[in-house]
């Protein structure tokens, strides 16, 4: 997964601008639309202003690329490549004390539940 966050302008803070993850055998999705466009890896990096070395890494899953040139390349080759991440709503009811709505734990300590248990089921 994949995860866009953005910097302060302090650089002291990150806050998350939005929680994304790219679909699965991403690289495969690009090369076929690139070659059912008729496109070479050499023509689509210029397109896109990047090297082919890149395109070629991404393709063979090698490279996740950042989510700024993931969004550039479902423009231009006209797929989807990013989709929003879906977090079941039972596991942050959980986190919310029960009877005092106000209160609920921070999103840092949430974050660190979720990934022990990613952890445990692994």
């Amino acid at each position: 997964m994949n995860r866009g966050f953005k910097s302060g302008k302090r650089g002291s803070t990150r806050l998350p601008v939005e929680d994304v993850e790219y679909v699965e055998d991403f690289g495969r999705i690009i090369r076929e639309a690139r070659e059912k466009m008729g496109l070479t890896q050499e023509d689509l990096a210029q397109q896109l202003n990047e090297k082919s070395t890149i395109i070629r890494k991404i393709e063979a899953g090698e490279f996740n690329p950042p989510i700024e040139l993931m969004r550039k390349i479902e423009k231009l080759l006209k797929v989807k490549l990013i989709v929003p991440v879906e977090e079941e709503l039972k596991d942050v009811s959980k986190y919310i004390e029960k009877g005092e709505p106000s209160k609920s734990i921070s999103l840092g300590l949430f974050l660190k539940k979720s990934e022990e248990r990613e952890r445990k089921k692994q």
